[in-house]
């Protein structure tokens, strides 16, 4: 279940702490401290997943090395007591895929950070069950005429601003979850304040988490346990309440998963084997709307949610006249136009696919084909329900002649899928063929 946690802290001279020794640790780089002589290496640092420098517009270009970005901070500062840089700390939701938390994070700083002209070197820690990621930020406004810092702003010390980046961190993680069609959410306010009928827990701390892998159980762990127990117990019987509303719908669903799958011009997402309940969950999700609007706004006039001969979808009303349809994990595209199957593909990296399963003409196919490997929205052998002309093969590899690709049919693998005639692949096929379950 995905939990709320960011909190802020400064690195400081004080505590005897450094800009470069922090940086190297997040990022598991090796950094020397021009300062003070120092070396600092954590390259055996294995958790690290992802590691990226955003910087505003017109930042010079040295500002996006890590060594030196934060040597030149640590130069910029002389007293012993100094601030030298500002960690965010957030956690990622467990619920969303590796490359929905970079989404997540590379949204969150570009309209809260850099927007605000703060340089952020961003890492993940890829921990297993406690994903999160360490945001190193500057305390210093850039001075692009002397190509370095200028002045430090104290409106980053603000506690309206602590507060906004609460609030905004938990609206864009709430925004992913509900593209990827999760139930989750996550709110930064108090049990109190949202008037939640539960208990806190108490912070377990390092000391604590250092006692469990002795075997050694702590009070707080203790505690936590009960509490936990208790909450949790209250939880089952809102969530059976619940279960009682959706009774009767699985066959529903199902049936317009069926119908859909017969439809042409269709995109599949072949990694979710189980998402009849995530499916009705985005088809009735009140904010999806909004969020759809939100992505798509250089490239739509409105987002309807309708009635369809296969069920009930958003359909996605482009500028130039085309239409996507969005049945939770199916996308079909109207008339299979090259603006539509731009949009039909970033809609798929949005809601955090690892792949696409293709039905429709072969002409489709191989647009879509095409249009998502050229882009880097998903490699060749995440594409499936299409085996690659060789003119396909010839554009991508004119296109991107790195790519390493063939017409194996071993890498290009292929699906049974049923015909719009309601007719399947032969029984030999069939024998060949692993089944896209949908």
């Amino acid at each position: 279940m995905a939990i709320y946690h960011l909190s802020v802290k400064l690195i400081t001279r004080t505590t005897g702490r450094s800009a470069t020794a922090a940086a190297a640790y997040r990022a598991g780089e090796k950094i020397l401290d021009n300062r003070t002589g120092q070396t600092f290496d954590y390259s055996r640092k294995k958790e690290v997943t992802y590691r990226r420098i955003f910087a505003p517009p017109n930042t010079p270009q040295w500002m996006k090395d890590r060594e030196q970005l934060w040597n030149a901070v640590e130069q910029s500062e002389i007293r012993k007591d100094a601030q030298v840089a500002r960690e965010i700390e957030v956690a990622l939701p467990i619920e969303l895929s590796p490359s929905q938390h970079i989404i997540l994070l590379e949204r969150f700083v570009h309209t809260q950070l850099t927007s605000k002209k703060i340089i952020a070197d961003v890492c993940i820690h890829n921990k297993k069950g406690n994903p999160h990621a360490h945001i190193l930020l500057t305390t210093r406004d850039i001075n692009i005429t002397n190509d370095g810092f200028g002045k430090k702003n104290r409106d980053w010390n603000s506690k309206e601003q602590l507060e906004e980046w609460r609030e905004q961190w938990a609206k864009h993680c709430n925004r992913r979850l509900s593209i990827a069609s999760s139930k989750s959410r996550i709110d930064h306010r108090s049990l109190q304040d949202q008037g939640l009928d539960q208990i806190p827990t108490v912070h377990v701390g390092a000391n604590c988490h250092a006692m469990d892998k002795r075997c050694i159980t702590s009070k707080r762990k203790e505690l936590n346990t009960l509490i936990k127990e208790k909450n949790m117990s209250n939880e089952k019987n809102k969530q059976f309440i619940a279960s009682l509303k959706l009774e009767g719908e699985a066959e529903l669903v199902q049936e317009e998963i069926v119908q859909a799958k017969k439809s042409k011009h269709l995109f599949l997402n072949p990694t979710d084997f189980n998402n009849s309940k995530k499916y009705r969950e985005a088809i009735f999700a009140r904010t999806y709307i909004p969020i759809l609007l939100e992505i798509f706004a250089d490239h739509c006039t409105g987002v309807d949610e309708i009635e369809t001969d296969i069920g009930t979808c958003f359909r996605i009303n482009l500028n130039g006249g085309g239409k996507v349809f969005d049945y939770g994990s199916q996308i079909k595209v109207a008339n299979g136009t090259d603006e539509e199957i731009k949009v039909a593909i970033k809609l798929a990296v949005e809601k955090g696919w690892q792949g696409i399963h293709l039905t429709g003409s072969d002409d489709f196919k191989s647009k879509v084909f095409v249009e998502a490997v050229l882009s880097g929205a998903f490699p060749p052998e995440k594409i499936t329900g299409y085996k690659p002309s060789k003119a396909d093969l010839e554009v991508v590899r004119d296109c991107k002649p790195t790519l390493k690709i063939t017409n194996d049919s071993s890498v290009i693998k292929s699906y049974v899928v049923e015909k719009s005639d309601g007719s399947g692949t032969s029984s030999a096929e069939q024998a060949h063929l692993p089944r896209l379950k949908i």
